[in-house]
């Protein structure tokens, strides 16, 4: 979005919430307009529509780059979906098609779902704990995505920057 469209954003959050002092100078203007740039500006428009559809408090900035980001990718599956989803690719592909079961599953799942071993979740006699072993690792995989996708580019390319100034430093180290 445009700073002409992040001024008709700012416009219609404090025309929704005029008890809260929400971006009350210029200075803050500038900082919520370089964390929500990178958000399409009928995405951000749809994003504030919706939450002032369901919350009586002004939203953060957090809260509306999650939003927005649910809106362009769409809400992950549950734990429990996905688990169903495993549980029929364990009954049609078995341990001899462990393969194309892993390739029927959806990304995220698939990753969880390596991590367990597709072949150990065919042969366990203990599915009630590979279940559970499932749902927690799921839960943070889906939380770990959400949240990166989240990240505005720019600042995941400082942190990649870092990132690597950080590694060439460790091995000069070494």
């Amino acid at each position: 979005m445009d700073k002409k469209e992040f001024g008709l954003f700012a416009s219609a959050l404090r025309t929704y919430y005029p008890k809260e002092n929400i971006l009350p100078n210029a200075q803050a203007l500038e900082l919520w307009y370089k964390q929500l740039k990178d958000i399409p500006y009928k995405v951000a428009e749809v994003t504030l529509n919706k939450w002032v559809a369901v919350n009586k408090w002004s939203p953060s900035i957090a809260e509306i780059r999650e939003e927005a980001t649910k809106l362009i990718n769409g809400e992950a599956m549950t734990w429990s979906e996905a688990w169903e989803t495993v549980l029929k690719a364990i009954s049609r592909y078995g341990t001899y098609r462990a393969d194309e079961g892993l390739a029927s599953l959806e990304p995220i799942t698939q990753k969880v779902v390596k991590r367990l071993g597709f072949t150990n979740l065919c042969v366990t006699d203990n599915i009630g704990v590979e279940r559970a072993n499932f749902r927690i690792i799921y839960e943070q995989e889906v939380k770990r995505q959400e949240q990166d996708a989240q990240i505005p580019p720019q600042i995941k390319a400082v942190i990649n920057q870092v990132l690597l100034l950080e590694g060439a430093s460790n091995e000069k180290q070494l």
